[in-house]
């Protein structure tokens, strides 16, 4: 990756758009889908922006692909703390990435 566009994002706002599930605050979300796609979204473009960026970055961290996760193992805040924890652990803490190419 280059070093000029580079921006390391952490964990649980990638983890938001890799799994679909919100793991961060939503202007950390703004944040890496405006970053990826070079835009300043709106509310109604973040679906679409979620799918393009999900496979953007899968395709850059293919092992974020093993973490998956269900509303039934998220059941309060402190399981959605620990979930991002125990993968903060395995993955790191932040991660860099480049915005998307069109």
């Amino acid at each position: 990756m280059g070093q000029d566009n580079t921006k390391h994002f952490d964990l649980a706002a990638i983890l938001t758009v890799t799994t679909g599930k919100l793991f961060t605050g939503m202007n950390n979300l703004y944040d890496i889908l405006n970053y990826l796609t070079g835009e300043s979204l709106f509310t109604h473009q973040i679906p679409e922006a979620l799918q393009k960026a999900s496979r953007y970055v899968l395709n850059i961290y293919p092992q974020l692909r093993e973490v998956s996760i269900t509303d039934e193992q998220i059941r309060d805040m402190k399981t959605a703390k620990r979930f991002i924890a125990e993968q903060k652990r395995r993955y790191g803490k932040r991660l860099p990435l480049i915005p998307m190419q069109d």
